[in-house]
């Protein structure tokens, strides 16, 4: 199990790290293109999705600015997305996703994008063995041209709207429920509102004149779902 690392969130440590992670993600994408000249795509595609990760920390590190750093939990919560590559992948696309005119097309697009992207990191560095054990998985055979001019493409769009987003804005301070939504495992709260039943509690909280979707979820969370009760069984 890898050992969280003791070192404290501060405001000043925030802004150093947001601007490093941006000036690494450039250099990436820099390297990135030296390799694809050469002919090299599957490490091409392996640093323009490390510079899709530096970009995503970046954004995670902004994000934490407005957040309540000294609350021991949240701050052990910001410190394992910055390590998690899935959370850094998705954190990349934030601020392109909020810049797109078409919110839901942008988000079916990210969604297709990012399972490519989560996928292909490990097998653009990494021989394997098939899944079907049939034969290898080679990094030169598995990358191709096109996929990893598209990475790098990517790789510039999600560092050119993430330093814009940050230049043009603070961070914003966040309520106590955002800050307990936000340490909610993923996975777990994802279910939670894939569920009809939350909906349900969401619509009676809209008619009782309580719109906060994150104050929703963390009480529906804590009150039904991690209880295994539900909200229907209650109002029925």
């Amino acid at each position: 199990m890898k050992k969280e690392r003791d070192y404290d969130l501060t405001d000043k440590l925030l802004v150093s790290y947001r601007d490093a992670a941006l000036d690494n993600s450039r250099q990436l994408i820099d390297e990135a293109q030296l390799l694809f000249s050469k002919e090299h795509y599957a490490r091409t595609y392996f640093l323009a999705l490390a510079s899709i990760e530096e970009t995503g920390k970046a954004h995670i590190l902004f994000d934490a600015m407005g957040r309540n750093l000294n609350d021991p939990g949240l701050c052990k919560k910001i410190k394992k997305k910055i390590e998690m590559h899935s959370d850094k992948i998705t954190s990349a696309f934030v601020s392109w996703l909020l810049k797109s005119e078409n919110k839901e097309e942008a988000v079916k697009e990210y969604m297709d994008i990012s399972v490519h992207l989560k996928r292909g990191r490990e097998k653009s560095m990494y021989t394997d063995v098939k899944s079907n054990t049939l034969g290898l998985s080679k990094p030169s055979e598995v990358v191709r041209q096109i996929a990893a001019k598209d990475c790098m493409h990517i790789a510039v769009n999600c560092l050119h709207h993430t330093e814009t987003y940050i230049k043009r804005n603070e961070p914003r301070k966040t309520s106590k429920f955002e800050d307990k939504l936000y340490c909610i495992n993923t996975d777990k709260i994802t279910k939670m509102w894939n569920t009809e039943d939350f909906w349900k509690y969401y619509i009676a909280q809209m008619r009782q004149g309580n719109s906060d979707y994150p104050m929703a979820s963390v009480k529906y969370h804590d009150e039904y779902f991690s209880k295994s009760k539900t909200f229907t069984n209650k109002s029925s």
